[in-house]
């Protein structure tokens, strides 16, 4: 038995790809599980700076936003009063939209499995710079999506504003900052983090070890 376990890591040696494949499965499920059970303190970094893009591009139309569990709430300065829309303060309670960051903000647990999975040089330094880019793009994740809901809440009443763009404009923001992002950038900041990994070369085929020779 002890023949074969040393046979079978010298095999797994020789293969940092696999290592690597069978070290992110194993780290998903604890990663997502700590990302659902933290989704308020994952998304909380990135609602200052969503907060200050809403409120200094569309001050006639966010009156605040804010954090409620996971979801972060849009506070419009417009409110609904039967089949028509008025000015918060004089036409009653203002109309709130809720965002739920789970949608974005997967992209966590993904760029931590990933980026713990492989030995690299940089360490917890590379790790915090990829969480910082991460929250700001999800920063901007939130405003895509806060302007969708609010041209279909709003409607003419927001589209018509000189500083909104258009609806094909802010339907593509939201596709690419729902599906493109949360997928493709944990990627890119893994790949860009473990550049100097035997993980990555192994990856890109630019380089073989001894040991890769010998197979």
């Amino acid at each position: 038995m002890s023949l074969l376990l040393a046979r079978f890591g010298l095999w797994m040696e020789r293969r940092p790809l696999l290592r690597f494949l069978i070290a992110v499965l194993a780290l998903l499920p604890a990663a997502f599980v700590l990302w659902h059970a933290m989704a308020r303190g994952l998304a909380a970094p990135a609602t200052p700076l969503t907060d200050a893009i809403l409120g200094m591009w569309l001050p006639d139309f966010v009156e605040q936003t804010y954090l409620q569990g996971h979801d972060l709430l849009v506070v419009s300065t417009y409110a609904e009063t039967g089949a028509s829309l008025s000015s918060a303060p004089s036409g009653g309670e203002p109309m709130v939209f809720a965002i739920n960051t789970r949608l974005l903000s997967y992209s966590v647990p993904f760029y931590a499995a990933l980026y713990f999975a492989t030995p690299t040089r940089g360490g917890i330094d590379r790790f915090a710079w990829g969480m910082v880019t991460l929250w700001i793009l999800l920063a901007f994740g939130l405003v895509a999506v806060a302007m969708k809901d609010l041209m279909f809440g709003l409607g003419a009443a927001f589209l018509e504003a000189p500083a909104v763009p258009s609806p094909e404009v802010i339907a593509l923001a939201y596709q690419f900052s729902t599906l493109m992002v949360p997928t493709l950038a944990p990627v890119l900041l893994w790949a860009y983090a473990a550049r100097d990994s035997e993980t990555f070369r192994s990856l890109l085929g630019s380089s073989r070890s001894p040991a890769h020779s010998r197979d």
